[in-house]
């Protein structure tokens, strides 16, 4: 009789082979590649990152630090010339909004435009790191790419209660610009490298990521299927390659073998999700047991009572889960001895038999034995004055052991264990993994795999995180494909810019605020956005060269914080559980982030599919959009606020009014055709109270719908 390793094994073989053979790729055997030509080779992703000299270049006078030398380089080769800088009020506007997702006060503007300080953007850039709300912003930003969300997907899409506290771990580490090498082994291994930090236990919450069906009863099916899906968004996010093409068969574009894509899922083999991970350390815990110890002595007869009473439908609804297993996981859920493999299954089991235990069961108690069970939770509640609070709770995973289970793949020999290791392209092969001092219940796989995706002349994820922060500041990365810098993907456009600043970041200790610093400082980033250049046009229709700034849309946050922010309602207060979208004026990072989504105003604008790793997202117009701007309650609410702290903003008229509220909405003053064309609308309405009222929200609901609001110059 097969093991039910064996059995499994030998499904994935028919999948393997059934797939090969569909797509012509071999005939009667699985051939998996292990030598690259000499093209694949010299790929440029693969190669060693160079440092490369900064370009001399003709009109230097432009050239604000090293980044416009390169930027010129390629401008001037086209004979091109780049857009002259912005005005001030457009500097501060577009800053503001990159950085901290909202507009700049009226006030902010005057006194920047009136600062007579030569280095005063410079200045306003330091200020608006240091701001607490860049956390926010750019949180949203490493939160696409992880896929997180606040709920399970699937058919029931059960939200999880502590799924927040991975999000304010990203919120608080990048205001903290904690080091890129630092923030990635959190969240890879913080168990194994930092067991006893606490934002080590929030960041492996990036592991808790995800998707999770939990009436699926196939656990075997589902772990695959789990761990294939980490090891794809880790492939994609860290290393910037698609590596799911490689689940079954040699990659058929990329230098990526089958043997590599095991290698790589060998890191996170003996992983398990772990629920009993509290933060505070060993001093809250022994003050909650202490509570705990103490509140049960006073309870101890009325619990046990409830207990008894629950016991049965408890039992009922675990068995009820139970019978839902295929027989090789009743079977290894049974046995009290297990493999690491057996045990990773048999934990995920419990999550659901528990859960619907947990669920169900008072649901289930009748007759008597449902008063009593009402007289006794009241009788119970009489003492919660002396209960401790519940401790802080984070969704975690550790290795199940000291020993993973075994990652197997089909070969034309047979079955072949495959250890952990690096792609082979790069001339690495497996990893020598560095066991954790002091702590036998763990592998130190992860720990390996962070080590190596930080290292300084890792020739990937380098290239990737400077490429992804040169994308949210210019729309697309200098690599366009930010997920994908494979055969497939886009080429750079600049690639000696690129190898140039993944070389700054390592000697800057992986500062994200540095190179924000540095990119937005430079005379690219602070050209104008509205010129007009038929050659240029012609020459580069896309503007890869950057010889203008792009213009751009705010994404949905940043549209519903910036409407928020203008009507005076925003909600600044962070951290804790999730929000609605629709009852909160809490920023959108707060959010509840369903992976079936809502028909709401944000998921009109192109927020992602929480499902997948996002590195750029959609940017589409449609009818909707205009309708839940126009006539969405929502938006007409902000008006009516807007409107409102028009009305009482100490103004003396009519037009003094109307100046505020576009210095507000717009970050401008308004001209005097538009003031005269407001005073004509607002003078138009009949004399009454209520005339007046709706006139000045219909003003305040058109500046909110204007493209003017609506997009980034």
């Amino acid at each position: 009789m097969k093991s039910i390793s064996q059995a499994l094994f030998d499904s994935k073989r028919l999948i393997v082979v059934g797939s090969l053979l569909a797509s012509g790729w071999i005939f009667g055997a699985t051939v998996f590649a292990e030598e690259f030509t000499d093209e694949e080779r010299a790929y440029w992703a693969f190669q060693a990152i160079s440092n490369p000299e900064i370009p001399k270049v003709r009109a230097d006078d432009w050239v604000r630090n090293p980044i416009d030398a390169f930027i010129l380089e390629r401008i001037d080769a086209e004979k091109l010339v780049p857009t002259p800088e912005a005005d001030r009020r457009t500097l501060i506007r577009r800053a503001t909004l990159d950085l901290l997702g909202v507009p700049p006060t009226a006030e902010a503007i005057e006194t920047f435009v009136k600062d007579p300080d030569p280095d005063a953007y410079e200045r306003l850039v330091d200020r608006l790191l240091e701001s607490p709300r860049y956390g926010e912003r750019y949180a949203r930003h490493w939160l696409d790419l992880v896929r997180y969300a606040d709920s399970d997907g699937f058919k029931s899409d059960v939200l999880r209660p502590d799924a927040w506290r991975y999000r304010d771990y990203v919120i608080e580490s990048l205001n903290q610009d904690k080091p890129y090498a630092r923030f990635v082994k959190e969240q890879i291994a913080g168990d194994e490298l930092y067991p006893d930090d606490d934002d080590a236990k929030k960041a492996t919450g990036y592991l808790r990521l995800w998707p999770y069906e939990d009436n699926q009863p196939d656990m075997g099916r589902h772990w695959e299927a789990t761990l294939d899906d980490i090891a794809d968004v880790s492939g994609d996010v860290f290393l910037g390659l698609s590596m799911k093409c490689a689940r079954c068969h040699d990659h058929k574009f990329d230098p990526i073998s089958q043997t590599d894509y095991y290698r790589f899922r060998a890191f996170f083999a003996a992983i398990s999700p772990w629920e009993e991970v509290y933060l505070g350390g060993a001093d809250a815990d022994r003050a909650y047991q202490t509570q705990m110890d103490t509140w049960y002595s006073m309870t101890a007869g009325i619990q046990e009572e409830m207990e008894s009473i629950k016991e049965e439908p408890w039992k009922s609804r675990w068995e009820f889960g139970f019978a839902k297993l295929p027989p090789y996981v009743q079977e290894i859920v049974r046995k009290e001895e297990r493999s690491p493999y057996e045990e990773q299954l048999a934990r995920f089991a419990d999550k659901l038999m528990v859960y619907l235990a947990d669920r169900d069961a008072e649901k289930n108690i009748k007759g008597d034995d449902k008063e009593r069970w009402n007289e006794l939770k009241a009788e119970l509640a009489k003492y919660d004055p002396y209960k401790p609070k519940e401790r802080e709770r984070v969704s975690a995973v550790r290795d199940v052991g000291g020993i993973a289970p075994k990652t197997m793949i089909e070969s034309k020999n047979g079955e072949r264990e495959v250890p952990p290791g690096y792609l082979s392209i790069l001339g690495s092969g497996d990893a020598s993994i560095q066991r954790i001092d002091g702590n036998p219940n763990t592998t130190g796989r992860r720990a390996t795999l962070a080590n190596w995706l930080v290292d300084g002349e890792n020739r990937l994820s380098n290239r990737v995180i400077v490429n992804r922060v040169w994308q949210w500041h210019f729309g697309s990365g200098i690599v366009n494909s930010s997920n994908d810098f494979g055969i497939l993907g886009d080429r750079p456009s600049h690639p000696e810019l690129l190898d140039w600043l993944a070389r700054r970041f390592v000697d800057q200790n992986g500062s994200l605020k540095s190179m924000h610093r540095l990119i937005m400082t430079s005379a690219t980033y602070r050209q104008g956005s509205a010129r007009k250049d038929e050659v240029a046009e012609e020459v580069d229709p896309d503007n890869r060269l950057l010889w203008r700034m792009p213009v751009r849309r705010m994404d949905a946050e940043q549209l519903r914080d910036s409407v928020l922010f203008v009507s005076g309602e925003i909600d600044t207060s962070m951290g804790g559980p999730g929000i609605s979208e629709e009852e909160s004026a809490r920023r959108s990072i707060y959010v509840i982030n369903k992976r079936n989504k809502l028909r709401t105003t944000m998921n009109a604008f192109d927020t992602p599919d929480l499902h997948n790793s996002c590195h750029m997202r959609d940017v589409t117009t449609t009818p909707l959009q205009a309708l839940a701007l126009i006539n969405g309650d929502w938006t007409f609410s902000r008006a009516e606020a807007f409107a409102d702290r028009m009305m009482n903003c100490g103004a003396s008229g009519s037009e003094e009014r109307i100046e505020a509220a576009y210095r507000d909405a717009l970050g401008r003053n308004p001209t005097n055709e538009e003031i005269a064309g407001a005073l004509e609308f607002l003078d138009s309405a009949n004399e009454s109270d209520e005339a007046r009222e709706s006139a000045w929200i219909d003003f305040c609901h058109v500046l909110l719908n204007t493209n003017e609001f609506i997009y980034i110059n």
